[in-house]
């Protein structure tokens, strides 16, 4: 009886750390996609510091400008909450935060790393350039 009870609590503390591990934060369903990024529709991410939402991802996509408006250095999230994923709640940039209005989770814009509630990034993409225009893909 002792060693299944130990056998049990094992088994636990493994299944545990496991959901600790970097790939528990991949919550976020896969979709393949490539969106371009350019002045004509996204002309708010060409700012230093600027950002635009765009199609693409599982529910949408946040760009970021890290760079300046001269040399723009853009990544891109998806805008579907880590917190509850599979009901697909979109966040909002609110200042330098993205905010999912359902929970309360947010995360900071210049990363994506959680700045309250929320336990996982959102999920970034890559971000390449050809010439002026960007584009995001999975």
């Amino acid at each position: 009886m002792m060693i299944g009870i130990r056998y049990i609590a094992a088994l636990s503390t493994v299944a545990l750390l496991g959901a600790c591990g970097a790939d528990s934060c991949n919550v976020v369903p896969n979709r393949s996609f490539t969106t371009n990024i350019n002045q004509t529709e996204h002309l708010g991410v060409y700012a230093t510091k600027g950002w635009a939402y765009a199609q693409g991802g599982y529910v949408g996509l946040v760009v970021y400008n890290m760079g300046t408006q001269q040399d723009p250095k853009l990544i891109a999230y998806d805008r579907c909450s880590t917190v509850n994923p599979e009901a697909g709640n979109r966040v909002e940039v609110q200042g330098m935060l993205l905010v999912d209005r359902v929970s309360g989770a947010k995360w900071l814009l210049e990363d994506g790393s959680p700045a309250e509630l929320a336990e996982c990034p959102l999920r970034p993409y890559s971000v390449g350039q050809q010439g002026n225009v960007f584009y995001v893909q999975n």
